[in-house]
């Protein structure tokens, strides 16, 4: 069991950010900035992409690579770019999840989901849109790779995006009410949906510097472990949380009869899973530490899904664990 306590939880932003002020408001400058809406775009299109940008989430996908492509050697302008790429390729997926057809969403970070103002054609528009800057950004940057990096890079890319990816994540969560629905089945969904994104995020950086086997093989290790603690923690959230406290429109798994781990393990068994996912991602951390240094943001993020866990637990009305202070 990894011990920590939401007491201990620094003030607002510090709990938000993975960078420093100067290098987020860099990513979050590089996200609102990367498509212009003019006004000569239809004005529904126009519309998505507005209310898109305007609303960039924590960009946790995009702070992560842009940290580790900075610790590796990459300039910020790079770092920033693959960071941004990152980030539209998940913004893409949330603007083709809230759809009617899919997770019939009404609210998405705690706003309108665009496509109930804009209409339904707008948002898929707009997600394209945005996987297309995403390309735009993403092969620059690989483009100047030694040949050897340039096609593992781009492997990862499709393995990840690609039909074997989080498509087919995405289809078997859509007919999850044809499956058995047992534990594996909700894992299968999770690692095509969520630990596919973490997998690009992490190995992207690491793929593009030439990092060798073993540090590979950790990060992909981590990548599982984050991922399915992620989804765990976020199934949770949807029966615990409600709109105003999650930005999102909440109990869609229970009302759609969608996969949760949770119900399908039963909380406590969840609980522990999630303990385990956390407690070996911490373990690849120090490994990985030592093979790569200033890996700072890996400390960050733990720590920061450890006290959501944390806040779980309190809800849940569990026992709080003693305290792990916040990495510097």
């Amino acid at each position: 069991m990894i011990a920590t306590a939401c007491s201990q939880r620094p003030a607002s932003p510090r709990t938000k950010s993975l960078l420093s002020p100067a290098d987020f408001q860099l990513v979050q400058e590089g996200f609102r900035a990367g498509l212009s809406a003019q006004p000569a775009l239809e004005r529904h299109l126009r519309g998505v992409i507005h209310d898109t940008l305007s609303h960039p989430g924590s960009l946790a996908r995009a702070q992560l690579a842009f940290s580790l492509l900075k610790a590796l050697g990459f300039d910020a302008a790079i770092a920033r770019d693959v960071g941004v790429a990152i980030e539209y390729y998940h913004t893409a997926s949330l603007l083709f999840d809230d759809l009617p057809c899919m997770d019939n969403a009404s609210t998405r970070r705690g706003h309108a989901c665009p496509h109930t103002v804009h209409g339904e054609s707008a948002a898929i528009l707009g997600a394209l849109s945005l996987i297309t800057k995403a390309y735009a950004l993403l092969w620059p940057a690989l483009n100047h790779l030694p040949a050897e990096r340039r096609t593992a890079t781009s492997a990862l890319v499709e393995e990840c995006l690609g039909l074997h990816g989080i498509l087919n994540g995405q289809a078997y969560d859509l007919h999850y009410g044809e499956s058995g629905k047992t534990e594996q089945d909700v894992l299968r969904i999770a690692r095509g949906k969520t630990v596919t994104l973490i997998r690009l995020t992490l190995l992207l950086p690491a793929l593009m510097r030439g990092a060798d086997t073993t540090s590979l093989k950790l990060l992909e290790q981590l990548a599982e472990h984050w991922g399915l603690a992620y989804q765990i923690l976020d199934d949770f959230k949807d029966g615990l949380l409600n709109e105003a406290e999650s930005g999102k429109t909440v109990d869609r798994d229970a009302l759609l009869n969608r996969p949760n781990l949770p119900k399908a393990m039963g909380a406590p068994a969840a609980l522990n899973a999630l303990d385990r996912h956390l407690g070996q991602a911490r373990a690849a951390i120090e490994r990985l530490q030592r093979r790569l240094p200033r890996m700072a943001a890996l400390d960050r993020l733990q720590w920061m899904m450890e006290q959501d866990r944390d806040e779980v637990m309190v809800r849940l009305q569990a026992v709080p664990r003693a305290t792990t202070p916040a990495p510097a």
